[in-house]
């Protein structure tokens, strides 16, 4: 009598499908990952982008209000809280417009949000201003304190600089690159040109400006 045969039945899988398999879903992972980053990214640069036209035609309203002055900026630091004191109306930088003719005044740029708490910018919807430390020079003197700035999308202050043909109060003009003034963010790397962040920095393609 023969016995009948049994046909082995396969189970599981050999360990070269496994890698194989876990080679595939870690590329489409890596892939998605990608898109997902170049996706934020471009989503931060468009967000300067808005600001820094807001920004910009925030200032025009300050200049034709000023008589065609613009405060002294050197693209630096500091040069933010220069730009925040202009558009807040907030000379004496307590984070509230100033009073004029027993009135609050009203600031050039509306999309300002004041902000005590650096943390919570990126919850906030417009352009938020928080308090940094900063060191400048005044009058020969180095001054140091907490001063508020204009924080770009990654979390750097945004810098502004004087025009060439255009003066201040003092009648002193600047070192921007536009006639008028220049505002700008060092982009994603913060770095400027690598060398300074004394706003010597029209030459990193990585920068999100306001010429050309």
């Amino acid at each position: 009598m023969q016995l009948p045969r049994f046909t082995a039945v396969r189970k599981g899988f050999t360990l070269v499908e496994i890698l194989i398999a876990t080679a595939i879903l870690a590329a489409l992972a890596a892939g998605m990952w990608e898109a997902s980053a170049y996706a934020k990214a471009k989503g931060l640069k468009n967000t300067a982008n808005s600001q820094i036209q807001l920004l910009e035609t925030s200032l025009n309203a300050y200049r034709a209000d000023s008589g065609g002055t613009l405060p002294f900026g050197r693209g630096d630091e500091y040069s933010s809280h220069v730009l925040y004191k202009a558009l807040y109306c907030d000379n004496d930088n307590n984070g509230e417009p100033d009073e004029q003719d027993g009135a609050m005044m009203m600031p050039y740029c509306p999309s300002m949000v004041v902000i005590k708490n650096k943390k919570e910018a990126e919850q906030e919807e417009g352009i938020p201003a928080v308090r940094a430390k900063l060191t400048t020079k005044e009058g020969g003197k180095r001054i140091s304190g907490k001063f508020f700035i204009i924080m770009d999308p990654w979390g750097k202050p945004y810098r502004y600089r004087l025009g060439y043909d255009v003066e201040d109060e003092r009648g002193k003009t600047g070192p921007g690159m536009n006639p008028d003034f220049d505002i700008f963010s060092l982009g994603p790397d913060g770095l400027g040109d690598g060398k300074t962040n004394d706003g010597d920095n029209e030459d990193n393609i990585s920068n999100v400006r306001s010429w050309k």
